[in-house]
C-alpha cells in the first residue's frame, strides 16, 4: 500500500519558517489562495465540500511529488520540505489537471468553472498515480511534519 511515508511529496515554504530541522506544523483551516481569484477559490471550496465533505481548497496542505513545482512556492531552494501527514488524513487530486489554477486562469465564468471541476476527475485514492503524475495533491490532516530537503541524506 502506498503512503506518504513511502512516497515523497514536497512543499515550498515562505521565508517566515525555520527550515533548519524537521518541524511539525498545524494545518491551517482558513487558507486563502495565493494566485487564484477569491471568488473561484470559494466556488471550488464549496464544490469540494459537496463532493467529498471537505473544503479541500481552504483546509488542506498542498503538496507535489515534483520538486520543481514545490520549489516555485518556496522562498529559496532551501525552503523546500518533504511533507508527511501525522495521524488520520485524506487526500484529493485530479488526474486531469496538474493544478486547479490552470482552470481558474482560463475560465472566468463560474458555471464553466464548475463544469471544469466536475470533469477534472478529482479522487481520493490512487496515491501512487498522484505521485507518478506530479500533480497537485491536497492533504486534509490536523498536522504534518516538514523535513527540510537539505537535511535528507540522498542515496549514493
Amino acid at each position: 500500500m502506498s503512503s506518504f511515508e513511502v512516497l515523497s511529496f514536497y512543499r515550498g515554504l515562505s521565508a517566515r519558517y525555520d527550515i533548519t530541522c524537521p518541524t511539525v506544523h498545524a494545518t491551517r483551516k482558513d487558507r486563502r489562495p495565493r494566485d487564484m481569484r477569491i471568488h473561484l477559490h470559494d466556488v471550488a471550496d464549496d464544490w469540494f465540500l459537496m463532493e467529498f465533505g471537505i473544503r479541500y481548497r481552504s483546509q488542506a496542505v498542498f503538496v507535489s511529488s515534483d520538486l520543481g513545482v514545490a520549489g516555485t512556492y518556496a522562498a529559496t531552494p532551501n525552503h523546500v520540505v518533504r511533507v508527511i501527514p501525522l495521524g488520520p488524513y485524506r487526500y484529493c487530486w485530479s488526474s486531469q489537471f496538474s493544478d486547479l489554477l490552470e482552470v481558474g486562469l482560463h475560465n472566468p465564468g463560474i458555471e464553466e468553472f464548475k463544469e471544469d471541476l466536475a470533469s477534472a476527475r478529482y479522487k481520493e485514492d490512487c496515491l501512487e498515480d498522484a505521485h507518478r503524475s506530479g500533480h497537485e495533491v491536497m492533504v486534509f490532516c490536523e498536522s504534518y511534519i516538514c523535513i527540510p530537503m537539505n537535511s535528507i541524506v540522498q542515496p549514493v
